[in-house]
């Protein structure tokens, strides 16, 4: 699925990436412990980190190439003594970088190569551990010249070579779900992580004593996987969000007010829209509700500080083709009288 070598050493199971993102968090972290998020960043990541595990949240600024590595290796500095301030066998890393590198959640940007080596290197130098929420790197639909679909980008995990001489144990893990292309209601996930990681976890009283997680339904997949069944529903999954996203996007273009910006993605579930300055996307949104019953997500609460007023997310992954032409149809007209307003 990824087009790359994946060694099964390295893999655990774990019940969906959520569940593999708060384990992490609780076993490797302690309350105001320091997190690094991009900004923006996945909307429920956040109440994972500020609310349920109180960690200290600290934003970093992204643009179209992911997060910006001088201010993260500025802000890493900065924060060194304010978190872990001594690495130990079971603690091992002074901080956490939270990323979603491959179809960004929520903007659909790839995070660039040189960026994902930078970043593994100075998660090195800060001993700090990167996650990853690589839950959208199969849903690509990047084209080949010949019209098949062309590898994902390279997972951030195989930037953190074993073979590299100042490898140094480990600071990447691939935080992976079935549930976000087979079925939500799976919660199976993967972690891919080094050994380090495997030894803390697999000596957890939270692990041991169920003797592992989701253990039933990881059987199913496996099976599945190797009947090829999974990978031809993958492509199926691929070639239905290609042209529902083309459809979409050409609504987006046609439709929306005069100096509206937005990505079109090749992968993952979402359309990041940039309105025009001033425009109060959360007064739109409440329009689309109560008089069209649509909805999105506001830029602002994909910001640790609120930033993003004129944004807004929408997912083209639930709905059949005509229903998100429609919603997005409304969702312009909508958005192109406010604005004029």
């Amino acid at each position: 699925m990824y087009g790359a070598p994946v060694d099964r050493d390295d893999i655990m199971c774990t019940a969906g990436a959520t569940h593999g993102l708060y384990t992490l968090c609780t076993q490797l972290f302690k309350a105001g412990d320091i997190v690094f998020v991009e900004d923006p960043t996945y909307f429920l990541a956040q109440v994972i980190f500020r609310k349920d595990c109180q960690l200290t949240m600290v934003p970093v600024p992204t643009d179209d190439k992911g997060m910006d590595m001088e201010a993260l290796d500025r802000l890493m500095t900065e924060y060194k003594d304010k978190g872990v301030t001594k690495v130990s066998e079971k603690r091992p890393y002074r901080s956490l970088i939270y990323l979603v590198p491959c179809f960004h959640n929520p903007t659909s940007r790839c995070m660039a190569p040189e960026r994902c080596e930078r970043v593994v290197q100075l998660a090195r130098k800060h001993e700090s551990l990167i996650v990853c929420d690589d839950v959208y790197n199969t849903l690509s639909w990047i084209p080949k010249p010949d019209g098949s679909f062309d590898d994902p980008p390279q997972r951030l995990f195989a930037y953190d070579k074993k073979t590299d001489t100042d490898y140094k144990g480990g600071h990447v893990v691939s935080n992976g779900s079935f549930s976000k292309f087979m079925g939500p209601g799976l919660r199976l996930g993967w972690y891919e992580a080094p050994a380090r990681l495997h030894t803390i976890l697999i000596e957890s009283g939270y692990l041991d004593s169920g003797g592992g997680f989701n253990q039933f339904t990881g059987g199913i997949m496996g099976t599945a996987m190797e009947m090829g069944l999974v990978e031809k529903h993958i492509n199926n999954v691929r070639k239905y969000y290609r042209d529902a996203v083309a459809a979409v996007c050409q609504v987006l273009k046609d439709k929306m007010p005069k100096g509206t910006k937005f990505h079109e993605p090749q992968g993952g579930y979402f359309i990041w829209i940039e309105l025009p300055e001033g425009a109060d996307v959360s007064t739109l949104r409440q329009i689309c509700m109560d008089e069209h019953k649509i909805s999105f997500l506001p830029g602002h609460t994909c910001s640790p500080e609120g930033n993003y007023q004129n944004c807004l997310r929408i997912s083209f992954s639930y709905y059949p083709k005509e229903e998100l032409v429609r919603a997005v149809t409304v969702l312009c007209e909508a958005a192109t009288k406010m604005v004029q307003q």
